[in-house]
């Protein structure tokens, strides 16, 4: 009789003054809530909302007139700044630039909450978690950025379904710019994101927590696919 009490127990949702406590719980194991978030350096703020795609070709202005960063920001693609740091003599704006991939690295892995937009039916957002994994490769471009479902309190999700995953080197875009078929208000507007993989048939769409996080995701995710396609030049 206990024993099938017990069992029995096992099965029941946790009490409802206990969803708040469980939340608040979460909050604090996912490291977002608790770290401080990459500053996107001043050379590429300005690649903080214009779209990205893999087939854009590189701009070539400003590239024979001169040699400053500078100068190149307002005309020439991310992948001329990051050519122009790369062959500049500037210690210090490499040094930022590298240290900012990485702490969005780590940032990206350590897991960020945004609301998944559904094409069919936009006014339904559903919060999950994008990150980035690395499955034991030493190719960046091997690395999974995936989409998981964010975990229900009191309730065990081993298996849960409706994960995304698509690895580094099948994004072919990355924006800022929503439908206006989605009919999101102007704050809504300002936080969203969205990416393109060549697997899957339309954008991946979501909302950021805040304008700044979808402006980091863009601009570090751009930053880190460009430095990938200048190595394997």
């Amino acid at each position: 009789m206990y024993l099938h009490t017990f069992r029995s127990l096992g099965t029941l949702s946790p009490p409802e003054q206990s969803i708040d406590f469980y939340g608040a719980l979460q909050s604090l194991e996912l490291p977002y809530s608790m770290h401080a978030h990459p500053v996107i350096p001043e050379l590429i703020q300005a690649y903080c909302t214009s779209d990205w795609a893999a087939a854009m070709p590189t701009s070539s202005r400003n590239k024979s007139s001169s040699n400053s960063v500078t100068s190149t920001s307002s005309g020439g693609g991310m992948r001329t700044i990051l050519k122009l740091v790369a062959k500049g003599d500037s210690i210090d704006d490499k040094r930022e630039i590298d240290v900012f991939a990485r702490r969005f690295q780590y940032y990206l892995m350590d897991g960020v909450p945004v609301y998944v937009v559904q094409r069919n039916n936009p006014s339904t957002k559903e919060e999950k978690i994008l990150r980035l994994t690395n499955k034991g490769s030493n190719v960046f471009m091997e690395s999974l950025l995936e989409i998981s479902r964010k975990r229900r309190p009191g309730i065990m999700n081993v298996g849960m379904q409706g994960n995304f995953v698509a690895s580094m080197d099948t994004i072919t875009k990355l924006s800022r710019t929503p439908s206006l078929l989605l009919d999101l208000d102007e704050e809504e507007k300002k936080r969203f994101f969205s990416f393109e993989t060549d697997l899957s048939r339309d954008p991946i769409m979501m909302l950021a927590k805040s304008k700044k996080d979808a402006m980091l995701l863009l601009c570090g995710l751009k930053l880190l696919l460009e430095r990938e396609k200048i190595r394997h030049r």
